[in-house]
C-alpha cells in the first residue's frame, strides 16, 4: 500500500437512510452490507435475509420506497435463511448484485465446542443483475444469474486457479473464499475477495462481461493488491478510479481503510492509494460508493451495526468529500 502520498478526505457528513417500512427491520439496519446511488436512488443489502432495498432522495438522505425479495426475480435461488449479499451497483440499465459465494463453520453446539464441520450455503451463490425500467424500478422478468452450482457457476470458474483452488473449501472468515467488493467496469466486472489473502496480498478478480452477466467464455484475470495485509470490504468504480474498502479478513475491529487503486495488467503484485483510514474500536465500514452531494464528488459509506447510528427506524451514514473536490 502506497503511504507516501497520503491524502485526506474531507470532514464526514452524515446521510440518513429510513427505513420505515421494512420487513425484519432490525435486520436489514444491523446488518448493512452495500450501497449505491444512482441519481436520485439509492439501493442498499444487508448480508442477513433475502431481500434488497430501492430507497428515494430526501433533504436529509434517503428514504424507503420498496423492499424487494430476492425469490420474485431469481425463482431458482436456494434455499436458506440468508443469501449473504455483499455488494451492489448500477451499470446503465441493470442493477448488479453478488453473494458471498462462501462455506460456513456450523455454530457450536450448546457447550461450546467448535465444530469442525463446514458446509456449502448455495442461497450464497447469486451473481447476477436486474433490469431497470426509466423510472428505476426493477423489471421482475428481466433477472438473469450465473448458475448457482455446477458447470458455469462462478466457483466452477474459480476452481483451476492455483492461487484459490486451495482455500475454496476453508470457511469465510478463516481466510476461505469470501467475495464481498463488486465494480461493473465498461467490458468487466471486479470482484473483491475479503479473503483468501495471499502471502499479504488481498485478491480482486477480474471478469470479461456482456450487458447482463459474466461471459461464458475467457478466464478469470487476478489481480494482486497491496492492501497492507487487509482483504477487500467493498469496491465501486467511478471517475477517480476504483475505490477500494479494506479491511479485516477475520472479525477483527480493524483496521478499515479507503484506497484508490487504478488495476493493470502488470501479473505483479499491485499497489493502492491510501485516502482514508478509520480509527480503530469504532466503526465497521461495510459499504461504499461514489455520490455526489450537493454537486460535490464524495463517497458513501454504510457502516455494520447499527449501533450509535440508529434513531428509530433511521440508520445514518457518512459522506466524505473527495481530495481536490
Amino acid at each position: 500500500m502506497d503511504t507516501s502520498k497520503k491524502v485526506s478526505l474531507g470532514p464526514a457528513h452524515p446521510i440518513a437512510f429510513d427505513f420505515e417500512g421494512a420487513k425484519k427491520i432490525d435486520a436489514v439496519i444491523g446488518n448493512l452490507s452495500g450501497v449505491v446511488v444512482d441519481g436520485a436512488v439509492a439501493w442498499t443489502i444487508s448480508d442477513e435475509g433475502r431481500t434488497f432495498e430501492r430507497h428515494e432522495r430526501t433533504a436529509t438522505g434517503f428514504k424507503l420506497s420498496k423492499q424487494y425479495d430476492l425469490v420474485d426475480f431469481f425463482p431458482d435461488l436456494p434455499g436458506g435463511k440468508e443469501a449473504d449479499l455483499e455488494s451492489l451497483a448500477v451499470s446503465g440499465k441493470r442493477l448488479w448484485l453478488c453473494g458471498s459465494h462462501c462455506r460456513v463453520r456450523v455454530e457450536p453446539d450448546a457447550s461450546g465446542a467448535m465444530s469442525s464441520d463446514v458446509r456449502a450455503r448455495r442461497s450464497r451463490h447469486l451473481l447476477g443483475s436486474i433490469g431497470l425500467d426509466a423510472t428505476r424500478l426493477p423489471v421482475r422478468r428481466s433477472a438473469v444469474a450465473l448458475p448457482f452450482s455446477g458447470a458455469g457457476s462462478l466457483r466452477s470458474k474459480l476452481r483451476p486457479d492455483p492461487f484459490l483452488s486451495i482455500f475454496l473449501e476453508l470457511p469465510s472468515k478463516e481466510n476461505g473464499l469470501d467475495i464481498e467488493g463488486l465494480a461493473v467496469l465498461p467490458k468487466r466486472i471486479l470482484l473483491g475477495l475479503r479473503g483468501p489473502v495471499v502471502d499479504s496480498h488481498a485478491i480482486v478478480l477480474s471478469l470479461p462481461r456482456d450487458k447482463k452477466l459474466p461471459t461464458a467464455s475467457g478466464e478469470p484475470y487476478r489481480h494482486l493488491l497491496d492492501l497492507g495485509g487487509l482483504g477487500v470490504r467493498d469496491l465501486a468504480y467511478g471517475a477517480e478510479g476504483v475505490l477500494v474498502l479494506a479491511g479485516p479478513v477475520t472479525r477483527a475491529d480493524g483496521p478499515f481503510r479507503i484506497c484508490r487503486w487504478h488495476p493493470s495488467r502488470s501479473r505483479q503484485p499491485e499497489t493502492a492509494e491510501l485516502l482514508h483510514e478509520w480509527p480503530l474500536d469504532r466503526d465497521h465500514p461495510e459499504g461504499i460508493c461514489p455520490f455526489k452531494l450537493d454537486g460535490t464528488p464524495g463517497l458513501l459509506i454504510v457502516y455494520d451495526g447499527a449501533e450509535g447510528r440508529r434513531s428509530g427506524t433511521t440508520v445514518t451514514g457518512d459522506w466524505f468529500a473527495l481530495p481536490g473536490a
